[in-house]
């Protein structure tokens, strides 16, 4: 019975919690500053987890995913600028606890 209680725990702590939708990084290779669209980067990576306007009134596109369990947690997240309805920048930020 004590092994498989320890079995069960080991189990329970091993297991993963995650939240948000993850988002491949490579697809980044296609896009261009200034030519792609909004609309191309959401077909590429999903509906964004928030969007928000900048004191200049230029739309950014949030992607988070985070991942953790009992031995750490990794999170990273995905923005993007847009002006007038095409990427003006974007950044890819990446945590590990």
């Amino acid at each position: 019975m004590r092994k498989l209680f320890i079995a069960m725990l080991s189990i329970v702590l091993a297991g993963c919690v995650y939240v948000g939708t993850n988002f491949d990084e490579s697809k980044l290779a296609n896009v261009q500053k200034g030519v792609t669209t909004k609309q191309e980067v959401i077909s590429m990576f999903g509906e964004p987890t928030t969007t928000t306007v900048d004191s200049d009134g230029n739309e950014v596109l949030m992607w988070s995913y985070s991942i953790g369990s009992a031995f750490g947690a990794n999170a990273k997240v995905l923005s993007v600028k847009t002006h007038n309805g095409k990427v003006q920048s974007y950044t890819v930020s990446k945590s590990k606890v």
